[in-house]
């Protein structure tokens, strides 16, 4: 095998190639297109945005007593939901005095050990009623039919409920199978630290109140040709736009 005589050094720079002025022009084109196309399809998005931040200003406003009729039915489903607990645990969902940062007093007994009683406080505008509004927010703000908006809506309330009764199952096992007179269910240490690992995600935790109502409204209000409706929309608006500023030009 023959040595390599010598080694070339680094190629001359022999730049870029030239574009002639209808390349330019083209490339300009395209690049104005997709920053037009870009600003576009964000307008309905910044405005969904809006929509969704006053609504859930509004749902939150003091003044219309939603966390005060909340807190009603918080309470009124309490008692129907969870009144029997296992085999002989009774829970009692009554209202605290107004001006106390909770507002619901949950009293627990077991009737096995003569009428045991423990109680425990529970804010109800932490544990479903920021989470309601924002699911409620969300799902008005959705530039969807009416019809639809309203089913959404709907099914939306039911499953959040549904999130924030198993939140306080949770808490309601918890405190039952504690050690103590109340206890009605005897777990081992890890079944124990399964139930506080979650009362910690699903309770304790402030993101899993947003993240809940985001997944139940992707669940209730898209459908499966809402996403390609989405991109299609998004194309025309951009190219309808960028022929409009061409045609000025």
């Amino acid at each position: 095998m023959q040595a390599i005589k010598s080694i070339s050094p680094n190629p001359p720079d022999l730049g870029a190639p030239a574009l002639d002025g209808t390349e330019r022009g083209q490339g300009s084109a395209r690049a104005a297109r997709h920053q037009v196309g870009l600003r576009a399809s964000a307008k309905p998005i910044a405005a969904f945005f809006l929509k969704a931040a006053l609504w859930y200003a509004l749902l939150l406003f003091p003044w219309l007593g939603g966390a005060r009729v909340y807190a009603t039915a918080f309470r009124t489903a309490g008692n129907v939901l969870f009144r029997v607990f296992g085999s002989s645990g009774r829970v009692y969902f009554n209202p605290l005095p107004p001006g106390k940062e909770r507002d619901t007093e949950i009293v627990l007994e077991n009737i096995k050990t003569r009428g045991a009683r423990g109680t425990m406080d529970a804010n109800s505008r932490r544990m479903g009623f920021m989470a309601t509004a924002f699911l409620s927010a969300l799902v008005l703000a959705t530039p969807i039919p009416r019809p639809r908006r309203l089913v959404a809506l709907v099914w939306g309330l039911v499953l959040i409920s549904v999130f924030v009764a198993f939140k306080m199952y949770l808490q309601l096992v918890n405190a039952f199978s504690d050690d103590n007179v109340l206890a009605i269910y005897t777990f081992g240490a890890f079944t124990k630290t399964v139930v506080v690992a979650l009362i910690k995600v699903f309770s304790m935790s402030p993101v899993t109140a947003y993240i809940a109502p985001v997944v139940i409204w992707v669940l209730v209000a898209f459908r499966r040709g809402d996403l390609a409706g989405l991109a299609v929309f998004r194309r025309t608006s951009g190219e309808a736009t960028s022929s409009k500023a061409a045609a000025r030009s």
